[in-house]
């Protein structure tokens, strides 16, 4: 008996020894927002007071406005090409959602997609647009066409880059196959979620964009140090996490609704939310088309910027009747 003691003691010293190694070696606080506002709030940058949030948006050229919206763990960073190829015929509003980027969280602990639509379209009412273009790469793209069953009638165009919202049962187990390791393993995990909001290994962020880009030549220091950074910004942390636990229906079934010109642009090699998603979307969208890039991941807009970006501007041409309007 005093050996079985023996044993689950070692154990125990073991598992609490290594907690503190990786306490010591991995432990980060929070970065100060003023710190990463001096790194990363730029000339176009501003901040909007809207609900409770001090939105961090970017606001980029001239004619008929187009809100661009970013997906999971990232920052409007991500449009960055596209708001400078866009800016001889559109006005391209760029912004860090609530828990993300600069933005950083709010004080209702609010962060689902459903919040987020919302959120949305009183930053458009504050920007005092009655008409506008929607772009939305992953989380961001259910809140794009969230957006757009809220208000069809104002907006003009829907743009979907590997959007969320069309998952089926099946999906999950080709996930797991695909990345037997993830940030979401460590998330979803009961344990280990409530680690991340101190110990926030880069390498993880390394890892996480191995996943998402199909050409890993194109992930420099400076990438992983931005993703890194944003995420470690005062509170973001603790906001993945809420973000993570507030779970909201997707609606998939009511796009077929949406009456509203549809571009849908997908990475084939997307190992987060596969190809097959993207099909889906075509499927139920009334008027949809398609393209799917073999060069690409899950963010073919900043791994493939100059190609998505003139793609999605033909489409906002071609259909635009005013497009330096308003």
């Amino acid at each position: 008996m005093k050996k079985i003691f023996k044993i689950i003691g070692f154990v125990l010293l073991s598992i609490v020894s290594l907690f503190l190694i990786l306490l010591l070696i991995f432990y980060k606080s929070d970065i100060p927002a003023d710190t990463n506002h001096k790194k990363y709030f730029t000339a176009e940058s501003q901040y909007i007071e809207i609900d409770g949030n001090k939105l961090h948006i970017r606001k980029v050229g001239k004619g008929f406005p187009v809100l661009l919206i970013h997906g999971s763990f990232s920052s409007l960073h991500t449009w960055e090409v596209w708001q400078k190829e866009f800016a001889q015929d559109f006005t391209t509003i760029s912004v860090d959602l609530a828990g993300h980027g600069l933005t950083g969280p709010n004080h209702q602990e609010k962060y689902d997609t459903d919040y987020y639509a919302d959120l949305l379209w009183k930053l458009v009412q504050e920007l005092d647009y009655d008409s506008i273009a929607l772009a939305g790469n992953s989380m961001g793209g259910q809140v794009a066409y969230k957006m757009t069953l809220l208000n069809p009638t104002m907006v003009n165009k829907l743009i979907l880059l590997n959007s969320s919202g069309a998952r089926i049962a099946n999906d999950t187990a080709k996930f797991k196959d695909q990345n037997r390791f993830s940030v979401f393993s460590l998330i979803n995990h009961p344990v280990f979620s409530k680690l991340m909001t101190s110990i926030t290994p880069k390498f993880l962020f390394r890892m996480s964009l191995e996943q998402v880009y199909y050409d890993k030549s194109k992930i420099t220091d400076e990438k992983i140090q931005m993703y890194y950074d944003l995420m470690l910004h005062e509170g973001n942390r603790k906001a993945t996490l809420k973000r993570f636990s507030q779970r909201v229906p997707s609606e998939f079934e009511k796009l077929s609704q949406i009456q509203i010109p549809t571009l849908i642009l997908w990475g084939e090699h997307d190992s987060w939310i596969p190809v097959e998603h993207a099909y889906r979307f075509d499927s139920i969208l009334p008027k949809s088309e398609l393209k799917i890039y073999k060069n690409a991941g899950h963010v073919p807009m900043e791994e493939i910027p100059l190609e998505t970006a003139k793609d999605a501007l033909e489409f906002l041409k071609s259909s635009l009747l005013n497009p330096k309007g308003t």
